[in-house]
């Protein structure tokens, strides 16, 4: 740290500006000027958010050992999924069914709050589920019925 005040605090939005920026053009149709200009916008405020969220939790949570691994599953939980929707959607019958699924050990609060912010982030961002409900419990998941993938298996799915 450099000393000086607020360094710290731009920093930080600034981290979350441009992980937000990239995240947007990744996810974008079409890569356009247009598109870059308001990626930069839009991510300024909630990069802002992201940062009183951030001090609202008194940023007492932290990520799993096991991110990298959820993180990679990713990918193929995307294109798999995918791949089921359509065809359900083909078939005309877009089941789902809901899941209760554990977050793993009985570890400290902030850890339990990490890894269900990572599960929670990871799984919703697949089109076969999207977490409904997150408690002490575990996560209530939402999955399209299309056979799990590695990443919803990590589960119990």
């Amino acid at each position: 740290m450099t000393g000086r005040p607020g360094f710290g605090a731009a920093a930080e939005v600034a981290g979350w500006w441009a992980v937000l920026v990239v995240v947007w053009m990744v996810t974008t149709s079409a890569v356009a000027i247009d598109e870059l200009i308001a990626a930069c916008v839009i991510a300024l405020p909630i990069a802002f958010a992201a940062r009183v969220g951030r001090i609202a939790v008194r940023g007492n949570w932290r990520l799993p050992a096991a991110a990298a691994r959820l993180l990679a599953a990713l990918p193929g939980a995307i294109v798999r999924e995918g791949a089921g929707a359509l065809l359900l959607a083909a078939r005309g019958r877009p089941v789902g069914r809901f899941e209760q699924l554990d977050i793993g050990p009985r570890t400290s609060a902030d850890r339990r709050a990490g890894r269900a912010a990572l599960i929670t982030g990871v799984l919703s961002a697949t089109p076969g589920s999207l977490v409904i409900d997150a408690d002490h419990e575990g996560l209530l998941l939402h999955a399209l019925a299309t056979p799990a993938t590695r990443l919803r298996r990590m589960f119990g799915s």
